[in-house]
This record gives structure tokens, C-alpha cells and sequence, in this order.
């Protein structure tokens, strides 16, 4: 089931497609291009924010003077 026309549809009782039938390997192809696409929607965004550039900066810099605890350490605090 790897073309289109192999898609089933689901009619309603005047013949409108209502839903579609395909394989789950289709579906989650869908799905990860979407994800995809959200993910780079999200860096865009991110990317243009004055706030998360100096948030970024502000960890550089804190790396840089050595001012991290490893991530064990803090989730055992927790």
C-alpha cells in the first residue's frame, strides 16, 4: 500500500469521504514529516527571540566558567 490509489476511504451515507484508511507505515511517515515541520516552525521562532539568544549566551558563558553541575546531580536533588 505504498501509492495513492491504494487508499480506502470511509463514506457517510450520501458517498462524502469522512475518513482514510491507510497503513500504519504511511501513517507514521505522516507523522514524522509533521513533527518535522513543527520542530523547524519551533527553531525558526526560536532563533529570531532576543530572549532565547541571551539565554543561550548566558549558558556559554556558564560553561565557559565552568558554573554547570551534571544533570545526575541535579535530577538526584530533585
Amino acid at each position: 500500500m505504498d501509492t495513492l490509489t491504494d487508499e480506502q476511504y470511509v463514506v457517510d451515507e450520501k458517498g462524502n469521504a469522512t475518513a482514510v484508511i491507510l497503513s500504519i507505515e504511511r501513517y507514521k511517515k505522516i507523522v514524522a514529516i509533521l513533527q518535522e515541520v513543527e520542530n523547524l516552525k519551533e527553531m525558526k521562532i526560536l532563533s529570531q527571540s532576543v530572549e532565547f539568544k541571551k539565554l543561550v549566551q548566558q549558558g556559554l558563558a556558564d560553561i565557559r566558567l565552568n558554573k554547570v553541575i551534571p544533570w545526575k546531580d541535579v535530577w538526584d536533588e530533585l
